[in-house]
């Protein structure tokens, strides 16, 4: 395994559990899951059609409301899959010492918004989901999915890559509590999960906070 570019999630983790506190049970937690282009350039990633994916701006958006938030740079071609599962046993062990599930909400952009589908469909603790660009006909063929949680979907009319409602998610049998979706129009394609805006970053941050809109 080649050596990570950015936080070690799992030495994050643990740190948590050895330092547990009334004041970190009580706080955000935040689970970052980049998109492929990061596994493939790592954390200063490139697109020629869409620019720089901005990795560091949308972390520090998110501990700008004073979260705990978890990232790590994963390996070349990482198995959405096995990924998934390892990200479900950190998350339960985040609630094991005591973080309450609604106090943590895994944000997944595109490969990462598949992880994080995967996670929602074998984890059973109620917590937070927020899929970014993350749908298309490939995933509705080859996945049955069954969602555990709180679901908010964010999509982007413009995006030919990912950018299919999860009304069909919403209509298969389900685990959710809550399940919303909002359809963006910001002509960025796929690329408007590059950047922290405003159009994707402050829903999230409510769903975050109260699982409402």
């Amino acid at each position: 395994m080649k050596k990570l570019k950015f936080c070690f999630l799992i030495l994050m983790f643990s740190l948590v559990g050895q330092k547990a506190s009334a004041q970190l049970s009580a706080q955000k937690h935040i689970v970052y899951l980049h998109g492929k282009i990061i596994e493939d350039q790592g954390r200063e990633a490139i697109s020629e059609a869409f620019g720089k994916y901005e990795l560091d701006s949308i972390l520090a958006a998110f501990k700008a409301i004073n979260a705990v938030v978890y990232c790590e740079i994963r390996n070349t071609n990482a198995d959405p899959k096995r990924y998934a599962k390892r990200v479900s046993k950190q998350i339960d062990s985040l609630i094991a010492i005591g973080v309450r599930p609604k106090n943590i909400t895994i944000v997944g952009a595109s490969k990462g918004a598949i992880i994080a589908s995967h996670i929602s469909s074998f984890n059973t603790h109620l917590i937070n989901y927020v899929f970014l660009a993350g749908n298309n006909a490939y995933q509705e063929q080859n996945n049955n999915w069954k969602f555990h949680g709180q679901v908010l979907s964010i999509f982007d009319a413009s995006d030919d890559i990912a950018g299919k409602s999860y009304q069909y998610w919403k209509d298969k049998d389900n685990y959710t509590t809550t399940f919303e979706e909002i359809e963006l129009n910001t002509g960025l394609g796929h690329g408007f999960l590059y950047k922290p805006l405003t159009e994707w970053m402050e829903p999230t941050k409510k769903w975050i906070a109260k699982q409402k809109l």
